[in-house]
């Protein structure tokens, strides 16, 4: 069985909560998990009194299963737990990085084969002093990376007609200024996009994963009368990977592709900017969405969702996205291993 660490979140977030509602999910269901939580025991306390359950933590150092009478857990305590509930703090960003960070090298001294962490709040990390971009350079930076990515996936909308289970949303560029897209924009980073995302596709169980590329202005460009990024930078891309044997069209108006990819059509998009990926992938199945991060030496997997403060400690907030990651991390960690 897959061995995972789990990052409780941000505390000052929705993470502990949702995490705690998820995992009384699995113990309900009785579906099998090895894990270990990593966090301070006291916020856990008080996510299990937020969500309704019962699931108090087992001292523990290591992956052990998942049962109705405890969690295992790895209690870190914060030094400086300052934060408010709802409130973004650079306290509370430290702490989420702390526990993700030993989340993180519980994996790389091959103690566990999935990182699964819950929301955290890219600011709040940025401000407690780390010289990061956001969790996934943080994670790299661990596991002495240089090529790395994230990818999100949702529930495939058509299902069996589209030949696999999942929805794969790649970008070819991410958390960067709208105004800098265009200049970021190279058909060598368009090609790796195609190329990761074909990878990670396959591994999930996608066999010759059908990959649309979007393109970047309205219409396509309108054969380079709104911009030529599409002839000049994304259709050699698109050539290059076909020539690689990948199963690959495009580029696709942007308005369009995702309605084509719904439909079954597409098993994997790839855009050219964040909110051309999240707003549709949001819109077709936010409450089962999960980032993954690639190109790391173990699985990594998070909630699509934030840290959510204005709901925080209501008791309302959806763990669906969070039981989708844990559930989607033991399958790749599973296939990863058993490959």
């Amino acid at each position: 069985m897959a061995r995972l660490a789990v990052a409780i979140g941000d505390p000052a977030g929705v993470g502990p909560e949702v995490l705690a509602r998820a995992l009384e999910m699995a113990a309900q269901a009785a579906r099998p998990l090895k894990i270990l939580l990593v966090g301070d025991a006291g916020v856990w306390a008080e996510a299990q009194r937020i969500a309704h359950v019962e699931l108090p933590a087992t001292p523990a150092d290591h992956p052990g299963p998942l049962v109705r009478d405890g969690v295992p857990f790895l209690d870190l305590p914060s030094a400086e737990r300052s934060w408010t509930l709802g409130q973004m703090s650079p306290a509370a960003g430290r702490a989420a990085a702390q526990w993700l960070e030993r989340a993180v090298r519980l994996a790389l001294d091959g103690l566990a084969d999935a990182v699964v962490f819950a929301p955290l709040n890219k600011q709040a990390i940025i401000r407690a002093g780390y010289a990061v971009r956001d969790e996934y350079d943080l994670c790299a930076s661990l596991a002495r990376v240089e090529d790395h990515d994230e990818m999100n996936v949702i529930p495939h909308p058509a299902g069996d007609r589209a030949g696999s289970d999942l929805l794969w949303v790649a970008r070819a560029t991410s958390h960067v200024a709208l105004r800098d897209v265009p200049r970021l924009l190279t058909t060598e980073g368009v090609l790796r996009a195609i190329r990761l995302a074909h990878r990670t596709a396959a591994s999930a169980g996608a066999h010759s994963p059908r990959i649309g590329v979007a393109a970047l202005n309205p219409h396509a460009g309108e054969g380079g009368v709104w911009g030529d990024e599409e002839g000049r930078v994304i259709e050699p891309a698109i050539a290059a990977a076909a020539a690689e044997g990948i199963a690959v069209t495009g580029p696709h108006p942007a308005d369009h592709i995702f309605r084509r990819a719904r439909v079954g059509d597409f098993n994997v998009v790839v855009s050219m900017y964040h909110d051309q990926a999240q707003i549709a992938t949001k819109l077709l199945g936010f409450e089962r969405g999960v980032s993954v991060g690639v190109g790391y030496p173990f699985v990594l997997a998070t909630p699509s969702h934030g840290t959510a403060f204005d709901i925080v400690g209501k008791g309302i907030a959806d763990a669906g996205p969070m039981a989708q990651a844990l559930a989607l991390a033991n399958r790749l960690a599973d296939t990863r291993t058993a490959s």
